[in-house]
């Protein structure tokens, strides 16, 4: 087991992100290092005030366990490099059930869906047809690891939309017992 939280673990074709200082977006990188795309995340709240330290700490540390989430109720943009068309992922609906809360994005005139079929799975689509699933191996932020099977010959921008995906979506949602615990904590 390492240390190091899944979402910055570099995906099994080599692909990561890295979120930017101000924690408002995160960059897709290529196996070779170069940016391929950025998108914008649900920023970190600060706090002020009396115990506006603490309160910093543990969101930071919270952030650097768990990873970026993406916006929450509307589609994020994501900046392609080269800039050449427009494109943007989203998490799905905001309340639901799990299974309801299919991701979506749209990049280079493709459609692609992140379907969640399970407590730890999930299903990559592209225009309708499956070309990847997901398996999360392991319990919590930092333990286990992604597995992921191709179903199909897959390219550069599929490779970007799985690394999103993988690292921003994360297959298989908590349950709703989860999120109210997670609420509540």
């Amino acid at each position: 087991m390492t240390d190091i939280p899944l979402w910055r673990r570099p995906t099994r074709t080599g692909w990561r992100v890295e979120a930017d200082e101000a924690r408002t977006r995160v960059d897709v990188i290529d196996p070779a290092g170069r940016v391929r795309a950025s998108v914008a995340i649900e920023p970190v709240q600060h706090f002020t005030g009396w115990f506006a330290k603490r309160q910093n700490a543990v969101m930071s540390r919270a952030f650097e366990e768990n990873g970026p989430s993406l916006l929450a109720r509307e589609p994020a943009g994501i900046t392609l490099d080269p800039h050449d068309q427009q494109a943007f992922v989203s998490d799905g609906t905001v309340n639901g059930r799990r299974r309801e809360k299919a991701g979506r994005a749209l990049v280079r005139g493709r459609h692609y869906a992140f379907l969640h079929t399970g407590g730890k799975t999930a299903d990559a689509m592209r225009d309708g047809a499956r070309i990847a699933s997901f398996v999360k191996h392991g319990f919590g932020p930092q333990a286990g690891h992604v597995s992921r099977d191709d179903h199909r010959s897959l390219d550069e921008t599929d490779e970007l939309v799985l690394t999103i995906f993988e690292k921003l979506l994360r297959p298989g949602r908590p349950g709703a017992v989860s999120e109210i615990l997670t609420d509540l904590a």
